[in-house]
């Protein structure tokens, strides 16, 4: 179905947003975590480019976990039958999370660390 505007086209983007929190224990975990780390960074008080760092990691974690999770549901609907290919693809789709993860907590770590050092000197 083709979306003629601006408007329908955002609701139904809105409405895959909503399908990918619903479906995915793991999008649901990493939205928890996000919005923890936002909390983090007004608490610190992050500089702008300490921002622009997190939101992108974050940004790349949720998207390849909504890919990941869209590339699981269409082999689904392919097939419920084991499959090698579907499989590989399926593992594939989850390392690229799983190397976006790690991305972004190693980023984390290097924006936060500094700042959690300055309040609680040892």
């Amino acid at each position: 179905m083709k979306h003629t505007n601006f408007f329908s086209a955002l609701k139904i983007a809105m409405i895959g947003m909503r399908e990918l929190f619903a479906e995915s224990r793991n999008a649901r975990i990493q939205l928890v975590i996000f919005l923890l780390v936002l909390i983090a960074g007004f608490i610190v008080d992050l500089n702008r480019f300490e921002w622009l760092w997190l939101m992108i990691a974050s940004a790349i974690v949720l998207v390849l976990e909504a890919m990941n999770t869209s590339i699981e549901l269409l082999a689904d609907v392919y097939t419920q039958e084991f499959n090698l290919k579907i499989k590989q693809v399926k593992d594939i789709a989850a390392g690229a999370v799983l190397i976006a993860s790690i991305f972004a907590a190693i980023v984390g770590v290097v924006i936060f660390l500094p700042h959690l050092s300055a309040m609680f000197p040892l």
